[in-house]
């Protein structure tokens, strides 16, 4: 299987990703942008949803005092102002406890092309 080959099935695979729809990690209660009302406590029961709405196309987590927000939003702009941060991303699973994840299409491209070449 020639790196031509490779590249197209990763391109293709890619295309079809984006057709699905983005999940994100959703917890506790956003409010206009103020903060939680409902923070995340228990992490290991949280599990991936579907975004509802096509348009919302950004994973969200939202720090403030404590506080700590993960929703689907369609508008992100990250922020950072006194006790309060703002995280944008848009990869499945993006919002996660873990502050840097690498998406798990370029993992399997890597593996692929590792064992191709």
């Amino acid at each position: 299987m020639g790196a031509t080959c490779v590249f197209f099935v990763c391109l293709t695979l890619s295309f079809f990703a984006t057709t699905i729809g983005l999940q994100c990690y959703l917890c506790g209660q956003y409010n206009d942008g103020v903060g939680s009302i409902t923070p995340c406590i228990n992490y290991t029961h949280m599990q991936l949803k579907d975004c509802p709405l096509k348009e919302q196309a950004y994973c969200i987590k939202y720090i403030s005092e404590g506080s700590l927000v993960k929703d689907c939003v369609a508008q992100c702009t990250e922020r950072e102002s006194w006790s309060a941060k703002t995280f944008c991303c848009n990869e499945d699973g993006c919002n996660s406890s873990i502050v840097t994840q690498s998406g798990l299409f370029l993992t399997v491209c890597a593996a692929i092309f590792n064992l191709v070449y």
